[in-house]
């Protein structure tokens, strides 16, 4: 049986359980919210998967054993709405995200769930794009996709892009590479190590992005938090237990086993078909 099976079942099972806490526990209820962002997290026909999915999951059963909780809902948002609900409701589970200064006092933050550094990427078949600052970026006739509040579009905001011209606004990164294949934009943040598997999951060729400059300055771990409101007992709990499983190694093994999963489903699947 193949590996990756095992994976949708067990955190298909894992959620089941979640929501199958008696009533009499009075349980916290608690809502995980994010948007799809495979291997880390992404909706696998109707059942949530990925290594962030994996982690959190397995976090929220052994919190169960502290404090009474149910897991009441598992959303894939776009960005902005998911961001929005994290920001007013309490008892949302967010991830996965930057932590910024200006983020900093709207959430609860409970812990690291996966390394991210973004690269802006062009298409090998395009005229090369020559730089080493992404400053020198203003003043070249280049089209950028990048995501609607996203944290990368503040920083370029910062460096004098805004009004430049050069900003596209995407949705999501589903919607840029789709863009930056069909010639509407010219470059793209993609995440280093899923870039190519990404494009080949799309029904692209992954081998044509070419990485241009690396996005030094936003370089960071991706968390898990809390919204405002959440009981303090129950983010303690998680916590806990997210670097309990951490020590564990159980985060690590997750992570290496979603990424083989993942480029072999989309890349390897690929190259199969032709």
């Amino acid at each position: 049986m193949k590996t990756g099976f095992w994976n949708v079942a067990w955190v298909a099972l894992s959620l089941v359980a979640l929501l199958a806490v008696p009533a009499k526990a009075e349980p916290g209820e608690i809502r995980l919210v994010t948007q799809s962002f495979a291997p880390l997290q992404w909706d696998n026909h109707g059942k949530p998967d990925g290594y962030v999915t994996a982690y959190l999951l397995a976090a929220a059963e052994r919190v169960r054993e502290i404090v009474p909780v149910t897991v009441t809902g598992f959303d894939f948002l776009p960005w902005k709405r998911a961001m929005l609900t994290a920001e007013t409701s309490p008892n949302v589970l967010f991830f996965s995200l930057s932590r910024t200064p200006e983020r900093e006092d709207r959430f609860h933050w409970l812990g690291e769930v996966s390394p991210y550094g973004q690269y802006f990427y062009q298409l090998a078949s395009r005229p090369k794009i020559d730089v080493e600052r992404i400053e020198e970026l203003r003043d070249l006739d280049v089209r950028i996709g990048v995501q609607d509040g996203s944290n990368l579009l503040a920083y370029l905001k910062k460096l004098g892009f805004e009004g430049s011209g050069t900003l596209v606004p995407i949705t999501d990164f589903h919607q840029g590479i789709e863009m930056l294949y069909l010639g509407r934009v010219d470059m793209l943040p993609l995440t280093g190590f899923l870039a190519e598997a990404s494009a080949c999951k799309q029904g692209y060729d992954g081998s044509q992005l070419r990485p241009v400059i690396f996005v030094e300055a936003l370089a960071k771990p991706l968390w898990a938090v809390f919204s405002k409101g959440t009981d303090p007992d129950l983010v303690e709990a998680f916590r806990a237990e997210m670097a309990a499983l951490k020590d564990e190694g159980f985060l690590s093994a997750q992570i290496r086993e979603h990424q083989a999963n993942w480029e072999t489903l989309a890349c390897g699947a690929l190259t199969a078909g032709h």
